[in-house]
């Protein structure tokens, strides 16, 4: 499973209608308003990078308002939980 974090700027007439629609994408886990310069951080989990690719560049990228996106890949998780379970097995 690939985790993705696309970083989305977006035109303002169209912010309140792309949250859903991009929330309504297969693959898309959760969708984040947020300031600064980015509008959108929108959490994408997919089986493949093929799959990925699709999404990213037929689906979401082409939604009216986009203005840029940037795809990040996710490399590691750190969970307080799983963080917990490591240091009860002595993996510290």
């Amino acid at each position: 499973m690939i985790t993705a974090f696309l970083f989305v700027t977006a035109d303002r007439e169209h912010l309140r209608r792309l949250g859903p629609r991009l929330a309504a994408c297969p693959g898309v886990v959760e969708v984040h308003t947020t300031t600064g310069k980015l509008d959108f951080i929108v959490k994408i989990q997919v089986p493949d990078q093929e799959t990925l690719a699709v999404l990213v560049h037929d689906e979401l990228a082409s939604l009216p308002g986009i203005v840029r996106t940037r795809t990040h890949l996710a490399m590691r998780r750190y969970t307080p939980e799983e963080i917990a379970v490591a240091y009860d097995l002595g993996l510290d």
